[in-house]
């Protein structure tokens, strides 16, 4: 077996395995598996340095998912629901049949609500 045939075997049998690193999720209601790191999130928006943006309502996501199982369009700005929740599709990578998938979260409070959520009254 040829090293790139071990390396395609391992991403099913090592990394999308459910009782190490894996874990069920939806995307537009269909479950998937794969890797949710929010770290990864967080270190690719420190590190960008013209990101000065704050927004309490904005949420980002990275998932790895194997490429032929991820339930929807590869489309970078498609927009779906991930585990019942808006995310827009702001990045893809593929490396290794692998996907990283960045997903920000598509939320915003209502004009004139208050601090508290409220209606703004």
């Amino acid at each position: 077996m040829s090293l790139k045939d071990r390396i395609i075997n391992d991403r099913s049998r090592v990394f999308m395995q459910m009782n190490h690193y894996a874990s069920v999720h939806t995307w537009n209601g269909i479950p998937f598996c794969c890797m949710v790191d929010d770290d990864e999130a967080v270190r690719r928006k420190n590190s960008n340095v013209n990101d000065i943006a704050w927004d309490n309502e904005h949420t980002e996501t990275f998932i790895y998912v194997l490429e032929e199982e991820w339930p929807g369009r590869k489309v970078q700005g498609d927009q779906g629901w991930f585990d019942n929740r808006t995310y827009k599709i702001e990045q893809i990578h593929t490396n290794g049949g692998i996907l990283g998938i960045l997903l920000v979260s598509i939320t915003s409070r209502p004009l004139g609500a208050g601090m508290d959520g409220g209606d703004g009254e």
